[in-house]
């Protein structure tokens, strides 16, 4: 047997192996296309997309680099000279527009009758005016929180670059040359943190790159040892690799010719179809060595009958569970539907148009006859004791269903990212010390020219600037209404902040003309140029979803109910769009699993034509769901737009071994085998495929823990910890509930 599996399996399948590279190679080089953008990071993530959308809107059609350095005695003529030394670097870096920062930025101060633009701090001051920079710098709307952190711990600079960047190479050069331009400040400062979108692309890309080779290794090493164990044949074990690894060109293929790249979501296809693949290469290998006669190819035609109609089945429930993903309102959700559903159907082909071919070859063959009704005592019990296993489940529900209604539906893009990641201490910074990274924007429109330079509109602003400052969990406001308060201060050479809006018009319509005369910091930015409308933005902290609505809508009922006639309010892209993000992820939960549920039954039931089998074997996967949810809500899991796949995924593969059981049961059953006989005999056929499947499907899944994102590892722990349940659930909980229904 072993002679005629190397001849008839795995050289053939070793040369199409060999030629579809050689293919692969001549026709599309380049290999599959990786996306770590941060679009895609930020897809499921109102709040931190909006962030995006308003840094790229600051300063349109350039790149941005943001540098945090932590500065000992940062007011002071060596902290100067650092910032100063630090914006010089970034100057130096090919493609550099302008730097903005303390030392190369302005400030407005009082010349006479006329408004001056100097740095916001020079290189040498003398103590006492250090501390009113410092006083006024960490107070300025346009500094604070900008250029500087409110405490003075650190100061921000950002550059700005003009560069092509079409590609990762081009992304990992530019990042490379600014880390080794300002490697210099190293021992100038206390600590350095560097963020821009292209080097998170970059960076992300890498390590996804990483995270691949380490993974493929692994899995390669563990899978290899299952199989030997489990088949102790080493043409077995050469020809199973030798067709996972086409069937992983093959999805590679189908995401050449679909158009789509591979991240960090639709990456976790490779594990789950190449796992799946295995398990229909496994049932086929254990049931072509039981089946072993003096003809070897009887006995593979014996084993192709035996398998191939119940993986079918196998293949439809799982293609419906990613069918289900498929009609997500999720993009990213549904892409990993459209591409996984022709990945199984591919790698279904696949698996069996060897073993097809052989098969034909034998005339009048019928699915395994053997006398197997001398059963050990194992493959009894559960019938034997199915009292206490129906016992055991029902405790196990009991101890999940609270976990369940502790689930976090709540998407939150910093989590994506690992603790320990330097971009993630760069966001944590952003977001502890630097106002936050979520940003709220609303446009408060007058409708006519200038009418934002009026008394009333502007003592509503900043009523609105204060009432946000006092809510809970917001760092900062920005208004239009503070340009006029720091006007205010300079005019009365107010050093301590104490002054507010100026109270008479005449004050109000020479700040005016001087406001819009001078060229301030990121000031088109926040109203038009003609003063009919601006933006009022207030950064908070990371927070969960449900407290950040609350926080909103407070705000927008106060904005409402106190706005002056003629004003209108416009949340620029609204309450809804953050509502809308765990909202979709409840829905398509609950939408997908609930339709993977129904079609996968009605499709049993239909290819069976036993209703009651097809619910029994879906009810014998209902704890492997039930730990899933269990198992997020107790250890704080968010369900977020990785870890919303896992339920309709597993449900689909952890299925399949119930099929393989319950046809082979009802094989037996048909033969005139006593109910309790038949289970036993379908128990001890198939759980050494079962058992081999289920592990090589839990390591799988289990790699993924590895991953450096943590949606990703979520994914993998909650999936081979649902393998681990829908296991015990096909050879302990499906065996009980086939016999009681074959007894009836």
């Amino acid at each position: 047997m072993n002679r005629w599996i190397a001849t008839r399996l795995f050289l053939p399948m070793a040369l199409v192996l060999l030629l579809a590279g050689f293919a692969w190679m001549s026709f599309h080089p380049g290999g599959v296309e990786l996306d770590s953008s941060a679009r895609t990071l930020l897809s499921s993530d109102p709040r931190n997309r909006e962030t995006f959308d308003k840094l790229h809107e600051l300063i349109p059609d350039t790149v941005m680099v943001l540098m945090a350095l932590e500065i000992e005695n940062l007011f002071s003529n060596e902290g100067a000279a650092v910032i100063e030394e630090a914006s010089e670097l970034m100057l130096t870096v090919p493609g550099a527009v302008e730097v903005k920062s303390l030392t190369h930025s302005g400030r407005p101060v009082r010349e006479g009758f006329a408004l001056v633009i100097e740095p916001f701090i020079p290189l040498y001051a003398d103590d006492e005016d250090w501390t009113e920079l410092e006083a006024f710098n960490t107070r300025f709307p346009l500094s604070r929180n900008v250029l500087v952190s409110a405490d003075a711990r650190y100061a921000v600079l950002v550059g700005v670059y003009e560069r092509e960047l079409p590609d990762h190479a081009a992304r990992e050069a530019f990042r490379q040359s600014f880390m080794n331009t300002v490697a210099d400040l190293e021992g100038r400062v206390l600590s350095k943190h560097v963020l821009s979108f292209p080097f998170v692309e970059a960076e992300a890309q890498n390590i996804l790159a990483e995270d691949l080779a380490r993974y493929a290794l692994w899995a390669g090493i563990l899978i290899a040892g299952v199989l030997f164990v489990t088949f102790r044949s080493l043409p077995a074990v050469l020809y199973i690799l030798t067709m996972e690894i086409a069937g992983m060109m093959l999805l590679a293929f189908i995401f050449v010719v679909s158009g789509h790249a591979v991240n960090l979501h639709t990456g976790i296809l490779f594990p789950l179809v190449g796992g799946l693949q295995l398990t229909f290469v496994a049932h086929y290998m254990a049931a072509l060595q039981r089946a072993a006669v003096s003809d070897p190819r009887q006995a593979a035609s014996l084993a192709f009958v035996e398998v191939f109609r119940p993986s079918v089945v196998a293949a439809l429930t799982t293609m419906t569970g990613l069918g289900m993903l498929a009609i997500s309102d999720l993009r990213m959700v549904a892409t990993f539907g459209r591409i996984g559903v022709p990945g199984v159907g591919g790698i279904f082909l696949l698996t069996f148009f060897l073993p097809a071919f052989h098969a034909k070859r034998i005339s009048g063959a019928s699915e395994d006859s053997r006398d197997t009704s001398a059963e050990p005592s194992a493959a009894n019990l559960p019938v034997r004791h199915r009292k206490w296993i129906f016992a055991l489940f029902g405790l196990l529900v009991l101890v999940l269903l609270p976990g369940i209604t502790r689930i976090r539906t709540d998407i939150r893009a910093m989590e994506f990212v690992a603790p320990d990641h330097p971009v993630r201490e760069t966001l944590d910074l952003l977001n502890d010390e630097l106002g936050g990274i979520n940003i709220f924007q609303l446009e408060v429109r007058t409708g006519v020219p200038y009418g934002m330079q009026t008394l009333p509109v502007l003592r509503y602003l900043e009523d609105l600037r204060a009432y946000a400052t006092s809510l809970d969990g917001v760092s900062d406001a920005y208004a239009y209404s503070q340009l006029y308060i720091a006007l205010n201060q300079i005019w009365e050479g107010d050093r301590m902040g104490e002054r507010g809006l100026p109270d008479t018009p005449a004050r109000i319509g020479f700040f005016s003309n001087l406001l819009n005369m001078s060229p301030l910091l990121f000031k088109e930015a926040f109203v038009d140029s003609q003063a009919t409308y601006s933006l009022m933005v207030i950064r908070s902290r990371d927070m969960p979803g449900e407290a950040y609505l609350a926080l909103l809508s407070d705000f927008m009922h106060h904005a409402e109910a106190e706005k002056p006639e003629g004003v209108t309010l416009h949340p620029v892209q609204g309450l809804h769009t953050i509502l809308e993000g765990d909202r979709q992820i409840v829905r398509n939960q609950t939408r997908t699993l609930g339709l993977s549920l129904l079609v996968i039954t009605l499709m049993l039931c239909a290819l069976w034509r036993a209703p009651r089998i097809a619910i029994v074997v879906v009810l014998a996967n209902l704890p492997a769901l039930l730990t899933l949810f269990g198992v997020m809500g107790w250890t704080g899991l968010p369900l977020n737009s990785v870890t919303v796949m896992v339920a309709a995924v597993l449900l689909g593969i952890a299925v399949d071994d119930g099929i393989h059981l319950a046809s082979y049961a009802r094989f037996r059953l048909k033969r005139g085998d006593a109910p309790a006989q038949a289970v036993g005999s379908a128990l001890r056929a198939k759980f050494k495929p079962m058992a081999c499947t289920s592990a090589i499907l839990t390591v799988f899944l289990g790699l993924l823990v590895l991953a450096s994102f943590p949606p990703v590892a979520h994914f993998g722990l909650l999936g081979a910890t649902g393998m681990v349940m829908a296991f015990a659930g096909a050879v302990l909980l499906l065996p009980a509930l086939l016999s009681v229904l074959f007894t009836k």
